[in-house]
């Protein structure tokens, strides 16, 4: 009961929806400071180059805690048109392992659809079910106005908000962004990531390239080493400690290991499972 104890304590800091959305959200949240640091580069554009999602991917990943299961995410993506134009659509689904649940039940969705050329979002919805906690968040993004429309419900709580961004990217399209671009060891992609309440600036380290093991399956992978800087006054990056990611160097492209610590020993998210 203590080990379960301290795992959820490490759980209830958003150790891994936080890797998740990513790998997948609120994917690449480490070393945190309170503000974005002095003479930090501003946003760029980023162009993508691969595809290797283009025609629907899917993918199994398993959370584990001092080795131990604790929970796993499945993650579905698939080309969509909308009002003619083509989009991705990807979708995180995570849950608790059963006898977890006994202190701790999660069933958290984050999903995503976003424009295919530019990976720019146009809708993003965040389902929490924690215990009794639910919480709703949808999203949407106006690319002629540059405009965010926010929509998100904490049990009778609700709240509606709006701010103008055309750099803000959500978790999941954050993710997607930074497979499909070109880049090298040493260097920093910067992005813009909105988390369903708040908004943060990430930096991505492309610190090595090398070899890793996970499962039975080897890889040549990029070492990336996130960092965030909370933008919005509510910002929680100062919860959140150090994680490592590794993402294939093949034409994949795919994040295969995370690893972040927790209030115990590490965090560990592995690739067991996935198809094209």
């Amino acid at each position: 009961m203590i080990s379960l104890r301290v795992s959820l304590a490490a759980r209830r800091r958003g150790v891994f929806l936080v890797a998740l959305p990513v790998v997948f959200g609120s994917v690449f949240f480490s070393y945190a400071n309170l503000r974005a640091p002095e003479g930090a580069a501003p946003l760029r554009g980023y162009h993508p180059k691969f595809h290797p999602f283009d025609r629907g991917e899917s993918a199994v990943y398993q959370g584990s805690w001092l080795g131990i299961p604790v929970a796993s995410a499945e993650i579905h993506t698939s080309p969509v048109i909308v009002d003619g134009k083509k989009y991705y659509h990807a979708r995180v689904q995570a849950r608790t392992w059963k006898y977890l649940e006994l202190v701790w039940k999660m069933r958290d969705s984050v999903e995503s659809v976003f424009d295919s050329q530019t990976m720019q979002p146009h809708r993003f919805v965040f389902q929490q079910r924690e215990n009794r906690k639910k919480v709703d968040t949808t999203a949407s993004f106006d690319p002629h106005t540059g405009k965010w429309s926010v929509h998100r419900q904490e049990g009778a709580k609700v709240r509606d908000f709006e701010f103008v961004s055309q750099d803000t990217l959500d978790p999941i399209s954050a993710i997607y962004l930074a497979r499909s671009v070109d880049f090298k060891i040493g260097d920093q992609l910067r992005l813009e990531v909105f988390g369903g309440k708040s908004r943060y600036l990430v930096q991505l380290d492309v610190v090595a390239k090398e070899p890793i093991t996970v499962g039975s399956n080897n890889f040549d992978a990029y070492r990336i080493v996130p960092r965030v800087w909370n933008i919005s006054n509510s910002g929680y990056a100062e919860r959140v400690r150090q994680i490592t990611v590794w993402i294939s160097a093949d034409e994949k492209r795919r994040p295969v290991k995370i690893v972040s610590q927790a209030f115990v020993g590490n965090v560990s998210i592995e690739l067991v499972e996935e198809k094209i």
